[in-house]
């Protein structure tokens, strides 16, 4: 079984590129201690669909935090748990960021 070697995600034969990464899938993973500094992904909000999740994303690459989507890919679309994942090093910055943002008074330009 092919693996993504960004968010290390285990796909089904056949496949060959991340659709959350757009990265090569390889057919075995680096082990995590030689991973680059970045470190691996981890997730730091869950969201209820994909509008959801790819809003989160947008902003948080708003504050230069790379991000990924990942869901189970059981499904033509995704459906369940949808995860929005950066690198281990900004997790801690973009839990803050997310909960400021969900917290924030929507404004009358907003609505």
């Amino acid at each position: 079984m092919p693996f993504c070697p960004q968010c290390r995600y285990e796909y089904r034969a056949g496949i060959e590129q991340c659709p959350d990464c757009g990265v090569a899938l390889v057919e075995q993973l680096v082990p995590e201690e030689e991973l680059p500094p970045s470190g691996p992904l981890v997730t730091v909000y869950i969201a209820k669909d994909m509008n959801e999740a790819s809003l989160i994303k947008s902003f948080l690459e708003e504050f230069q935090i790379e991000s990924f989507i990942a869901y189970d890919l059981g499904s033509a679309y995704p459906i369940g748990q949808i995860d929005v994942r950066v690198a281990e090093e900004h997790a801690d910055e973009a839990r803050e960021l997310i909960a400021e943002f969900l917290q924030a008074p929507l404004e009358d330009s907003d609505l």
